[in-house]
């Protein structure tokens, strides 16, 4: 499942962000807004970065040990792609 801090949290309420959640909802992605303690990414098997200048990226290393990935954050990357082609528009 794919879980992100709630705006609550103080992360920043971007548009890429917005976009990305939307669409993973839209296309029946598990989709989990929630608290997420920053020692939690430490056990993640895959992060991902969504920004206007990168769109929706996995992070491949993180305090400099590899990142794993996964086939949803994979599936995730090319969601974002998919529906951004279309000309979507905020």
């Amino acid at each position: 499942m794919l879980v992100t801090p709630p705006l609550s949290s103080g992360c920043l309420a971007g548009i890429t962000r917005e976009l990305f959640l939307e669409w993973a909802v839209a296309d029946g992605l598990p989709v989990v807004e929630r608290d997420v303690p920053v020692a939690a990414l430490s056990q993640a098997r895959d992060v991902l970065l969504t920004s206007s200048t990168r769109n929706v990226q996995q992070v491949q290393t993180m305090d400099g040990r590899p990142v794993p990935g996964s086939t949803l954050g994979r599936t995730a990357v090319e969601l974002f792609e998919r529906y951004a082609a279309k000309g979507m528009d905020p």
